[in-house]
This record gives C-alpha cells, sequence and structure tokens, in this order.
C-alpha cells in the first residue's frame, strides 16, 4: 500500500535531519536507503527498523542533513606539510625550476588537510536518526491502514459477489448433469439401434457405456464447489486480520481460488453454467489484484 511520512529531528551538534519515507505496492519488502554522504554504515540499522513496521511494499528511505557549519572542521597535517615542502623544493633544484612553493599549494596536496570522518561519527548519531525514522513511519502506517481499511472493504463487496456467483452455479450444476446425462442416454440408445454383428454391438455398447460412466463422474464439481466456499471463508479471516500474515495467506487463497474456478470450466461446458463460472473468474482475477496490496 502506499505512503508517505517525514519527520525532522535534531542531530547534535551538526544541525537537523529531515527523514522522508515513502511506500508504494509490492508483494515483498524491498528497502531502498538514500543516506548522506558517510552515513552508508546505517543502512543496515535503517533496514531493520523499516522491517520491524512494514512487511510488504517498496519503501525509499531518504535522509537530508541539515547542517549549522557550511564545511566540516579541517585538521592541517604540519609534518605531512613539511615533508611535502622538502621533497618539492628539492624536486625544484634538480629541475631548475624558479619560484617559490606556497602555502596554498601546500594545502592542495593529499593528506596535508584532514576532515574527520563521518562514518566513525555516524554511528554516535544514529539514535537522533532512529527517533525520526520512527516518527516518519507512524505517519507512513497511519496512512496505509486508512488506505487497507478502504480496500479491506472492497476486498469483502468482492468475496460476497464471489459468494453469489458461486451459490448460482451450485444451483445451475444439477440441470445441467442433467442435461449431459440426457445427451449420454441418447446416444447411448443410437448404439444400441445400430446394426451389425453381434460381437461390435456389444464391444460399441461396453465402450459407450465406460465413456458415460467416466464422463459423468468427470463433471462432478461437487467437491471444487465447496472448496471454493472453504477458501472465501478463510479469505473473509485474512481480509479482517485474524491471521498471522494476512497479505500473504489472502494472496495464496485467491490463487487457489483462481485453480478451482479453472477446473469448475473445464467440467462444466453447459452454457448455462459457465457464463457464471466465467463471471466468477472475473471476480476472482479482481481479488487477485487487490490482495497484492494487502501487507
Amino acid at each position: 500500500m502506499t505512503g508517505f511520512g517525514r519527520a525532522e529531528v535534531p542531530v547534535p551538534p551538526i544541525g537537523h535531519a529531515a527523514i522522508e519515507i515513502h511506500t508504494l505496492n509490492h508483494r515483498f519488502l524491498e528497502v531502498d536507503c538514500r543516506l548522506p554522504d558517510g552515513f552508508q554504515s546505517l543502512e543496515g540499522p535503517v533496514r531493520t527498523a523499516v522491517a520491524g513496521a512494514i512487511r510488504r511494499g517498496r519503501v525509499r528511505v531518504s535522509v537530508a542533513l541539515k547542517t549549522k557549519e557550511p564545511q566540516s572542521p579541517r585538521i592541517f597535517q604540519a609534518e605531512m606539510a613539511r615533508r611535502y615542502l622538502s621533497q618539492l623544493r628539492a624536486l625544484q633544484r634538480r629541475l631548475k625550476v624558479p619560484g617559490e612553493v606556497t602555502l596554498e599549494m601546500l594545502l592542495g596536496l593529499p593528506q596535508v588537510i584532514a576532515v574527520p570522518e563521518k562514518e566513525a561519527l555516524s554511528i554516535r548519531w544514529w539514535p537522533h536518526l532512529k527517533a525520526g525514522i520512527l516518527r516518519a513511519l507512524e505517519k507512513v502506517l497511519a496512512m496505509r491502514r486508512q488506505e487497507g481499511q478502504r480496500l479491506a472493504r472492497n476486498l469483502m463487496h468482492l468475496v460476497d459477489s464471489l459468494e453469489q456467483l458461486n451459490g448460482r452455479v451450485r444451483r445451475q450444476v444439477p440441470a445441467a448433469q442433467t442435461a449431459l446425462q440426457k445427451r449420454w442416454a441418447d446416444r447411448i440408445q443410437r448404439v444400441l439401434r445400430q446394426t451389425g454383428s453381434r460381437e461390435e454391438s456389444a464391444l460399441d455398447r461396453k465402450t459407450v457405456v465406460a465413456e458415460a460412466a467416466a464422463f459423468v463422474q468427470a463433471t462432478d464439481v461437487s467437491e471444487e464447489l465447496t472448496r471454493i466456499d472453504s477458501h472465501l471463508k478463510a479469505l473473509r479471516q485474512a481480509l479482517s486480520g485474524r491471521v498471522e500474515s494476512p497479505g500473504r495467506t489472502a494472496d495464496f487463497l485467491a490463487q487457489e481460488l483462481h485453480r478451482e474456478a479453472n477446473t469448475l470450466g473445464a467440467k462444466m461446458r453447459e452454457g448455462s453454467v459457465v457464463r457464471w463460472v466465467i463471471a466468477m473468474k472475473n471476480q476472482i482475477e479482481k481479488i487477485r489484484e487487490q490482495v497484492a496490496n494487502v501487507e
């Protein structure tokens, strides 16, 4: 589900940190961290904090520092500068290059100016950043809960509609099976009236009777209808939040409903049933699309 949360917290002594968290629909949990330079070591703790609050979705965590000072403190390495100065003057004499080695030249050389590593300091700042992340997550979760309530109501309507369609199919099945049995009975009668040798007639009769028995048995859809009822009941429980992982459970049940509806359609090809099975499959497809957003 989608959500957004923002928080700003003090991070002494450097200033403030602005945290923004965006979430989008996704079947699994993916966390994308966008941290300031020197804060990469905090990516693990950030992911852990997010995983403690969100189980499914694509999550982007952005942290921006608002420092009090435009630049980080710098330390002048005098000993390193003396070494550079000595080597530069020696090189100057050897190459007979005129001019003087200036302080500006020395300051531009590697390791003459040392900047304290933020990486080492970022661990000390983590408690402040964590507080901001948790505050932003609270806002994200509040928005996701509102969307989740709307989504649950919509899914319940789809489940109600699917239950009604399943009831229609259940009521139509006996008449459809009777029509199928009548067609096979007519075929058997035609075979019995056929002329031919006694051996051929007996073989034809046995073949047709065996095919008719197998076909009638293959059109028994009572188990599929019962399983659909059971899956719908379990889906209601998942959407009510009465299971451990509602989103994954609902996703699995939607797949099972789709499988049962396919079997139902393959077995019952009577026009009076087919149109309701097609309507069921359309409703199930809508459910499958929606439950992918349920956490």
